[in-house]
């Protein structure tokens, strides 16, 4: 399949060109990506179909407690909504209930006030969670974990926020089955910390789907791209 430099740097230009970190130390800081963050940027968004359409439909990203996993969820969120060229996008946010879904959100929304040409294109509406790009008709939307009323979204992209928290899978069945059927290349965007074997379905479906898939046991899907960071499981706990 064919890599469209182009594409994977304007993913990683408008990440380290419009957006700063919005905590801690680096706070106010432009977000330069580390290594490894930039390089799975670039597969997930340079990776294209023969058509030119992307080829990654499906991200599972695992990592460790404090690796700036909202962070890197918020700026996800943020290049499909204003770099991925899509007309009238629907970015949705989502995760165990809406205090969770609302951290990435809250990134998000800082994110965008600390950028002039940004805020200036956009409405933010903090009572509902959302970021309105009006001249596109686009927003980004963190959601309710109620599952009744999220069917009928016609989403671009859905970020899923600690997978490992779902304790069934209704909301991850209603946000990522045909969704995104009428977009031309929706991205589900799933990220997440470890979770407790025998929590969460949908967290260790994913995570072993992913995990045979890294280890070669099966064959790779050219739309589901694995990324898991973590110690061996035979690792000696106590070094």
């Amino acid at each position: 399949m064919p890599f469209s430099e182009e594409r994977a740097d304007r993913a990683v230009n408008f990440i380290e060109g419009y957006l700063c970190h919005s905590k801690g130390q680096f706070a106010g800081q432009p977000f330069i990506l580390r290594d490894w963050q930039k390089q799975h940027i670039r597969q997930i968004f340079g990776l294209l179909n023969e058509d030119g359409s992307r080829q990654i439909r499906q991200v599972y990203f695992e990592l460790p407690k404090k690796c700036g996993k909202s962070q890197i969820a918020a700026a996800i969120a943020l290049t499909l909504l204003y770099a991925d060229r899509e007309a009238a996008a629907e970015i949705y946010g989502a995760a165990a209930d809406r205090d969770q879904a609302s951290i990435v959100f809250n990134v998000a929304a800082s994110m965008v006030r600390a950028n002039r040409r940004l805020s200036t294109r956009s409405k933010i509406i903090d009572s509902s969670k959302r970021i309105v790009v009006p001249y596109a008709g686009s927003f980004y939307r963190a959601l309710s974990a109620d599952v009744p009323g999220k069917h009928g979204f016609n989403s671009h992209g859905v970020i899923f926020d600690e997978i490992h928290a779902q304790r069934d899978r209704r909301l991850w069945e209603v946000l990522t089955f045909g969704a995104g059927d009428s977009r031309t290349q929706p991205l589900i965007f799933g990220i997440t910390t470890a979770g407790i074997p025998g929590e969460s379905p949908v967290a260790e479906e994913l995570h072993e789907y992913a995990d045979q898939i890294l280890r070669g046991i099966i064959p790779p899907d050219p739309t589901f791209y694995p990324v898991i960071y973590a110690a061996p499981t035979d690792a000696d706990w106590s070094l």
